[in-house]
């Protein structure tokens, strides 16, 4: 889980929550070309809140600058360049979410808040279940409630990234039935891509001993990577010469379906040193590769 408070400068954050206020401004002049937007998305037991696309609410230049600077801190950040584009979603009394994962529709789910600080109601908190086993955890432990779960609040401008595989819902907001006073967020998700390449290297003259490094580790390994699941994404820095000059590991969230597993590290340390002896064809300046490697249903991201 990450949270980044104060993500968007403040003057974007404003003018998008701005934008929100102005929709719902002046009701008893509402036209159904301006304001019949809104999805009441309801399913028994899992989803009950209301959600549109952002441009239909939020200027589309805002919707956008959102947008951009989500998809480059993922690139920068994460080695993600995927990043959908999202919904907006409003919570008013009774509106929740009930427990479920994601596990198809991204690798991170991501929450972004434009819901006020100060508000007339109560609830609107993205409830994540924390990692491992709930009872195995706690067989000496009384535990109850939130002691299960991590607790977001929904902060204005506040962004949350978590894996698509938790288990996730969100509180059930009560209070005032004003629009203005509900949760208020852009949610979607990202996911890796192909690999990316930016440098004097050509992706061409990468993917060759790359591919080659991948396909041998996958050979290797083929009986146990099958239990695991989840991406891998590494940052590698080739130098002029060719060598791999670092291999920084960007994200982690390989999982063995055992709890007592242990090998992981070991195939983690396999692949690296398969790929920090690699040898590129020299060239004018750096290289930097974004190197996806999945596990599970996906084989490996090749260059």
């Amino acid at each position: 889980m990450i949270i980044i408070d104060n993500f968007l400068p403040d003057e974007l954050a404003a003018a998008l929550r701005g934008d929100i206020d102005a929709h719902f401004a002046n009701p008893g002049g509402h036209h159904a070309d301006t304001h019949q937007v809104w999805n009441y998305w309801f399913v028994p037991e899992l989803y009950t809140y209301l959600r549109t696309t952002p441009e239909k609410v939020i200027a589309r230049e805002r919707s956008v600058a959102f947008h951009d600077a989500l998809r480059e801190w993922s690139f920068n950040h994460l080695g993600m360049a995927e990043v959908t584009w999202p919904y907006l979603s409003l919570y008013i009394g009774g509106c929740r979410q009930g427990w479920h994962n994601d596990s198809r529709n991204g690798r991170f789910g991501f929450v972004y808040s434009l819901t006020r600080n100060e508000r007339r109601t109560t609830g609107g908190e993205t409830l994540l279940w924390r990692d491992g086993n709930p009872f195995r955890s706690n067989l000496a432990t009384a535990t109850a409630g939130r002691g299960f779960y991590e607790v977001v609040e929904p902060r204005f401008n506040r962004l949350l990234i978590f894996d698509d595989r938790l288990p996730h819902a969100v509180e059930r907001v009560d209070g005032s039935m004003d629009p203005i006073e509900g949760r208020f967020v852009l949610h979607g998700h990202l996911s890796e891509g192909r690999a990316v390449v930016v440098g004097a290297l050509p992706a061409t003259q990468v993917a060759e001993p790359l591919n080659a490094a991948l396909s041998q580790f996958g050979s290797e390994i083929s009986a146990a990577a099958t239990s695991y699941h989840g991406p891998l994404i590494l940052r590698l820095t080739i130098a002029a010469s060719g060598a791999l000059a670092s291999c920084e590991v960007l994200v982690d969230r390989v999982i063995h379906p055992d709890p007592g597993h242990v090998g992981w590290h070991a195939v983690r340390a396999t692949l690296l040193d398969r790929l920090g002896a690699l040898k590129f064809p020299p060239s004018a300046g750096h290289t930097i590769l974004i190197q996806p490697v999945l596990f599970g249903d996906s084989a490996h991201s090749t260059a």
